[in-house]
């Protein structure tokens, strides 16, 4: 509890909203511009379906499926290296499965309140009335679950181990890439995404590790 009273006073949490904020506006300014749709015709490939073995392998680092087997990998080559045992083995996978899950989670909930729709062959924006399906994603795409997921997950890394830093979050540009490529989502979805998943991990992984340069120091030392 301390950690989060922490948090909520500290002025990293204000330059998250600050980022937020500014992330709305320009998704406003890119879908009154047409720079969006601009964006998408320009990325998309022509026959929407890219199939490559690498653009599938950076589609699904968007899948909680693949943070979920990243984070048993990690638990298990901790607990065989003898960096912690037992329990902490298990919550040391757990906890780094959470900001990609909670993002993704997040990107649902968010796409439920928007209601906008993925991208269709016109040039306005479609979005799904509330008497629709009120309780299903299906079809809507602010913002992109597979971006926050991603993205949660590469900043997680990144936060944890720095020297992956740069080929994580590399690999969930990727992922976005890929989501406007096949004309599932338009770039302002992959956008509000990826900051879904940035933010998402900034403020959880203090949270879950405080001493987060070391984060596993703490468990070897309870044995």
């Amino acid at each position: 509890m301390q950690a989060v009273r922490s948090l909520l006073r500290s002025q990293e949490l204000h330059t998250w909203l600050l980022v937020g904020v500014a992330t709305v506006s320009a998704i406003w300014l890119a879908g009154v511009s047409g720079l969006d749709r601009a964006l998408l015709e320009r990325l998309a490939w022509p026959d929407k379906h890219p199939r490559s073995d690498l653009l599938m392998l950076l589609r699904i680092w968007g899948s909680i499926w693949t943070w979920s087997l990243i984070a048993l990998a990690i638990g298990l080559q901790k607990q065989l290296s003898g960096a912690v045992r037992g329990v902490h083995a298990r919550l040391a996978g757990l906890l780094l499965l959470a900001p990609p899950l909670l993002a993704g989670a997040l990107a649902e909930l968010i796409k439920l309140l928007v209601r906008r729709k993925r991208p269709s062959g016109l040039e306005i924006y479609l979005f799904k009335a509330w008497s629709d399906q009120p309780w299903s994603t299906k079809g809507l795409g602010l913002p992109s679950s597979h971006a926050a997921v991603a993205f949660a997950g590469s900043m997680t890394l990144a936060l944890l181990y720095p020297r992956l830093a740069l080929p994580a979050l590399l690999v969930a540009i990727g992922c976005g890439y890929t989501r406007i490529a096949s004309g599932s989502h338009y770039p302002s979805d992959v956008l509000a995404g990826a900051v879904v998943g940035v933010v998402t991990a900034a403020v959880i992984v203090p949270v879950l590790f405080p001493n987060r340069r070391r984060p596993w120091r703490s468990g070897r030392q309870q044995g």
